[in-house]
C-alpha cells in the first residue's frame, strides 16, 4: 500500500492511498521534523500492525517503528486538528483542501477491508497523484 502526499500546507498534509481497488484520501499534520504528536510521518517504508488503543478501540492499525515515534494510529479525523501525529482517512477532500470528508465511512469500509491481516506494509512518498 503506497500513501502519496500531495498537498502540504503550513497546518496540514494530504495524502490519496490506493489499496486494491479502492481509493482513500488521508489528513495529517504539516512537517515539523518529526516532533512527536506534532509532525506528519517521515517518508519511508513502514509496517502496519495491529493494536488496541485506549482511546480509539480494539484492533487499530499502528504505523510502526517510526523513528523517535510511537502510537501512529489509522483512525477517524477530518481535519489535522483531530490527529497528533497520527493518519486520518476520508473518501474525498473538502473544497479548499481544507480537510478529508466523511472520516468514519472511509474508516469502517478500510477496517473492513483489511479485517484477515494482522499486519500490512505501507510506503509513504511525496508526489503527484492520476
Amino acid at each position: 500500500m503506497i500513501l502519496t502526499r500531495f498537498a502540504q500546507f503550513d497546518n496540514r498534509t494530504l495524502g490519496k492511498i490506493f489499496y486494491e481497488d479502492e481509493v482513500y484520501y488521508t489528513i495529517e499534520n504539516p512537517w515539523k521534523d518529526n516532533e512527536p504528536f506534532e509532525s506528519c510521518i517521515p517518508e519511508g517504508d513502514y509496517q502496519l500492525v495491529r493494536v488496541d488503543s485506549p482511546k480509539y478501540g480494539k484492533h487499530m492499525w499502528e504505523i510502526s517503528n517510526v523513528q523517535n515515534r510511537s502510537h501512529c494510529l489509522i483512525h477517524v479525523a477530518n481535519f489535522a486538528a483531530n490527529v497528533t501525529g497520527c493518519v486520518g482517512f476520508g473518501e474525498d477532500v473538502f473544497d479548499g483542501l481544507r480537510g478529508v470528508t466523511n472520516s468514519r465511512s472511509a474508516i469502517n469500509r478500510f477496517y473492513r477491508q483489511t479485517k484477515d491481516f494482522n499486519t500490512l506494509e505501507l510506503r509513504i512518498r511525496s508526489g503527484a497523484i492520476v
